[in-house]
């Protein structure tokens, strides 16, 4: 707890009320004496009642008004608060980012950061960017966003020239001008030596630069400090992050500091490359901290993480503690009353913004259907209590009498992350849930088993993020319970797509299943005919010349072609059966068909979910959800299908 911590920002408290810093006048030694002293603690910072502040946070409690919220009394007796310009007060939270920041410093560390809603942080780095400027000369300092705006406007630059301008008309720190344009100032004078014009003077800078789609434009850009505005919506932002570290670095030492913050609930941002650099913060020389936040992650590490309950405006005291408690309570019961709101989204939209821990700050909400709020419970749920375990990892081989069998291999490593990362093991594995139901002859039943299956689009494996993708679902039966489930699955990019076509069709046979798949890519037709196995081919459904699912130009004997009208409906297809109630818990909550998902990044996909990433998984899915509407009405049969008569199919052609 801090204590007495108005005495840091007591040169603020003066000005507020003298309309001046000092009153010594300029041009005596005691006005020297004054500014050098405070360049001296904007620079190393400053220490009292045993509390000490970086050069940074000083500089930003006592040079840098800022829009905040003020409490006034009226002459009732009763208490507002209203919007006011004011100079920050000391809070707990930024103190601990602040403090990062130095250490990120002190040992060549950058810094991610995940972070609530409205905390002020764009304040935070304008006044970072304006100490520099007037302190540390010669310094180059960056703002790298996707969009203009971010920076100029109501942006971070915007507000960094407030501050310039405060500075320079309240403080013997005034600097002239060499640049003074919209994305970039720079402190100096010129003058004439020898008859010719000579940059003189602090020769600092402060540059905005627009990334767009290119984020090539960070190279060779080496900077005192680099900020990643709105880092969470800016696309490329892994690529720019590892173009500019490079820059950053000369031998052992790193020559200043990357900053990166994002905030969840963004429409239409791509958080894959926030999440890959807030998870895994030591691949990218960031600072890592345990992560105390998300469940089942006790000694892993991740970036910094602000939650909602942190600096939270009427949960903190006067000396800048955060009552978390309250803050929590107080932000429960606001997510209860979105609940109660017409807007399905309504609930995941509130909580990416006001988030209690990473995992809520990285969901997705634009253009997902799914409920992402259950979805990243029962994920955490799976990962903590490692459910996922009861899948087993193989491989499928021919063995006595040539029929399909698993073994288990202690070498395969199934891909359970998403996005994967490059130094997964593409190769993937055959991963078993539940063994195929057979009956008193020994015999998989005929429709109780459907394969779906998204393939990828050429033989050369190392050039794409695009993985094939295969699900076996057990449909609604009653022979064989628990039904209506994913019961194994294959995800992999092997060196060749016969070896993924291979492992496929041996799933067929193993599991007496036709495949449904995506039928423009993978040479699924191809491998059958050539290996004699277009009875495991699932031919096009017949639910697709339905008037609005009818493909005008596309029209295949096997497989289906996937237009947007499909997906739009598929996403509905999994948005239902998702949601399907199954029983009730112990507890009386109601276990639905999710609860029954265990492959991690599956749901890691139907989470993060749009129309523009890359979904292997949930489009495998999505075929699967019209496989089993398409047999609806078709029984499971406790026989084996036709092609057992005939010895061809038994034959190992593999």
């Amino acid at each position: 707890m801090y204590k007495g911590t108005i005495a840091l920002r007591q040169k603020a408290i003066d000005y507020m009320r003298d309309g001046y810093y000092t009153n010594a006048l300029p041009g005596t030694q005691a006005y020297y004496e004054f500014w050098d002293e405070e360049r001296y603690r904007c620079l190393y910072g400053y220490t009292v009642n045993d509390i000490t502040i970086t050069g940074n946070h000083y500089f930003y409690l006592n040079y840098c008004p800022i829009d905040r919220s003020v409490k006034e009394t009226l002459p009732d007796g009763t208490v507002i608060a209203r919007r006011d310009r004011s100079f920050p007060a000391f809070y707990d939270g930024d103190c601990k980012y602040f403090n990062a920041l130095d250490t990120c410093r002190k040992t060549n560390k950058h810094l991610i950061v995940l972070k609530a809603r409205r905390k002020g942080y764009s304040y935070k780095a304008a006044a970072m960017l304006a100490r520099n400027y007037f302190h540390v000369k010669n310094s180059k300092n960056y703002v790298f966003a996707g969009q203009k705006e971010y920076i100029i406007g109501d942006g971070l630059l915007s507000k960094a020239w407030e501050i310039l301008s405060f500075v320079d008309d309240n403080t013997a720190w005034t600097q002239p001008r060499l640049r003074d344009r919209e994305m970039h100032k720079m402190s100096g004078y010129k003058k004439n030596v020898g008859g010719a014009d000579v940059e003189l003077g602090m020769k600092s800078q402060i540059i905005g630069v627009s990334l767009k789609d290119n984020p090539d434009k960070v190279r060779g850009k080496a900077g005192e400090l680099i900020f990643f505005e709105e880092a969470g919506a800016l696309p490329g932002l892994l690529k720019a992050w590892e173009v500019a570290m490079p820059t950053m670095r000369q031998g052992a030492n790193t020559l200043g500091t990357m900053v990166a913050f994002g905030t969840g609930g963004t429409e239409g941002a791509d958080f894959e490359g926030m999440e890959e650099l807030f998870y895994n913060p030591d691949s990218y020389d960031c600072l890592s901290t345990p992560n105390i936040w998300d469940e089942g992650a006790t000694g892993t590490v991740c970036g910094h993480f602000v939650p909602i309950h942190e600096n939270l405006e009427g949960f903190i005291d006067e000396d800048g503690n955060s009552d978390k408690d309250a803050a929590i309570e107080f932000e429960e019961d606001n997510r209860i009353k979105k609940k109660g709101t017409s807007d399905p989204k309504a609930l995941d939209q509130y909580i990416a913004e006001h988030p209690m821990n990473p995992r809520e700050a990285t969901l997705q909400v634009s253009s997902n259907l799914f409920d992402i709020a259950s979805l990243q419970a029962h994920y955490n749920n799976v990962k903590v209590n490692k459910l996922d375990k009861i899948g087993t990892a193989g491989s499928l081989f021919h063995g006595k009498g040539n029929k399909i069998e698993f073994k288990l291999d202690g070498d395969a490593k199934p891909i359970i992350r998403y996005p994967h990362r490059k130094e997964d093991d593409l190769n993937g594995a055959i991963v078993i849930y539940e063994s195929p139901h057979k009956t008193a002859e020994q015999q998989v039943p005929a429709n109780l088993y459907v394969i779906c299956h998204d393939p990828y689009g050429q033989n050369q494996s190392a050039d794409s993020s695009s993985l094939g993708s295969t699900y076996v679902l057990k449909r609604v039966n009653n022979i064989s319970t628990p039904d209506d489930m994913i019961v194994a699955s294959y995800v992999g990019r092997p060196h060749s797509q016969d070896e993924y076509n291979r492992n496929i069709f041996m799933l067929a046979d193993y599991y007496n299943a036709k495949i449904g798949f995506e039928n423009d890519r993978g040479e699924v037709i191809a491998y059958a005919r050539r290996h004699r196995k277009l009875h495991r081919l699932q031919e096009e459904f017949e639910m697709l010349d339905k008037k609005d699912l009818r493909s005008k130009t596309v029209k295949r004997q096997y497989g289906m072609h996937m237009t947007e009208a499909r997906k739009r409906q598929g996403e509905l297809y999994i948005r239902d059966w998702l949601n399907t109630v199954r029983s009730k818990g112990e507890d009386g909550t109601q276990v639905l068909n999710m609860h029954k998902i265990y492959d991690l990044a599956l749901l890691q996909e139907l989470i993060k979910f749009n129309h523009m990433g890359n979904f292997d998984r949930v489009m495998s899915f999505m075929i699967g959800m019209y496989h089993t509407r398409e047999l609806y009405n078709s029984e499971v049969r406790e026989t084996l299908d036709d092609r057992t008569v005939d010895k061809w199919f038994d034959s190992n052609y593999y």
